[in-house]
């Protein structure tokens, strides 16, 4: 096996906290996935931290646009026959070979089990006006966390048809997103439908996102481990994607340190006892806060979105 031959590869670019989730998230890979080669895609290509935690370290591209436009071109970014895409907001408890092993041989797919149909709403789409517009059934319904592909003919027109989508997407129905466009997981949805590609039941163990946790969430990235309930299911995923607010939970900085201490050879530190005693709803109310508020302080564009919404 080349050194090419699979790998992972993530995007980091933009405000300075992106750079620090890729670093964390680089030094999970480092401690459970170290023999799968894992590229960034930054804005920051100097940064010797991420030097020392990814290989390539490969220059943005600009021209491709703004916010998730840039995970729509991914497919040009990587340098890998078989990539399996991480958002950086993710950390890793586990070795991930076993999802190239089980993803072998797939153009395209994601994590997931859930599809929309008639009559069903969501925050990115028009369901009903993409249906009948796409003239498809149904419409899976994931988080953009992971994506697995190889290169190919079936990859490279599925991305072809989400690029074109994403340049027409102001007269088809889809919805604006934090101000600045599209979503990228209804585009690649449509893309996968009218490929033929579908999403593959991971029953839990690939990559999830706490949204939906039904009790706590028990974590800890150093010793591999992470369980919590998702709706009606218990969920080990290897991959936790800290999506929107919960980037901003405690229990995610926790761990960031951890691994920071980690990678600096200081032993690790237990949670306090006030962090154990701070239950997962109570933490993401407050991750809640300060998500909105740092958006809220920084970001105008975000603002006048939600207006408009409101409005």
């Amino acid at each position: 096996m080349s050194n090419l031959d699979q790998g992972i590869i993530t995007l980091a670019y933009g405000m300075p906290k992106y750079t620090d989730m890729a670093l964390a998230l680089g030094r999970s890979l480092g401690c459970h996935a170290p023999g799968i080669p894992r590229a960034i895609v930054t804005d920051r290509v100097d940064d010797a931290r991420l030097r020392g935690l990814f290989d390539p370290v490969i220059p943005l591209r600009k021209e491709y646009g703004s916010n998730v436009r840039q995970k729509l071109y991914v497919d040009h970014y990587s340098p890998f026959r078989a990539t399996a895409f991480i958002d950086c907001d993710s950390l890793v408890v586990r070795d991930l070979q076993f999802i190239f092993d089980a993803l072998k041989g797939t153009g395209f797919t994601v994590p997931g089990e859930h599809y929309l149909a008639e009559g069903q709403t969501d925050p990115f789409v028009d369901v009903d006006g993409a249906l009948r517009h796409f003239r498809i059934p149904r419409l899976p319904k994931f988080n953009g966390g992971l994506y697995y592909f190889e290169r190919g003919d079936a990859s490279r027109q599925l991305f072809d048809t989400a690029r074109e989508i994403l340049a027409n997407w102001r007269s088809l129905p889809l919805h604006d997103f934090r101000g600045d466009g599209p979503n990228d997981e209804p585009i690649l949805a449509i893309a996968m439908t009218l490929h033929g590609q579908s999403m593959h039941d991971d029953g839990g163990h690939m990559m999830r996102t706490p949204f939906g946790i039904a009790g706590p969430l028990d974590i800890d990235v150093l010793a591999g481990i992470c369980a919590f309930r998702k709706e009606h299911s218990r969920v080990i995923p290897a991959i936790v994607h800290f999506a929107g607010a919960w980037c901003e939970h405690p229990f995610y900085h926790r761990e960031v340190r951890q691994l920071e201490r980690a990678s600096r050879g200081m032993p690790g530190r237990g949670p306090t006892k006030a962090m154990l005693a701070l239950r997962t709803r109570v933490g993401f109310y407050l991750a809640v806060c300060r998500f909105f508020g740092r958006r809220l302080l920084k970001q105008p564009t975000f603002v006048r979105h939600v207006q408009n919404r409101l409005n």
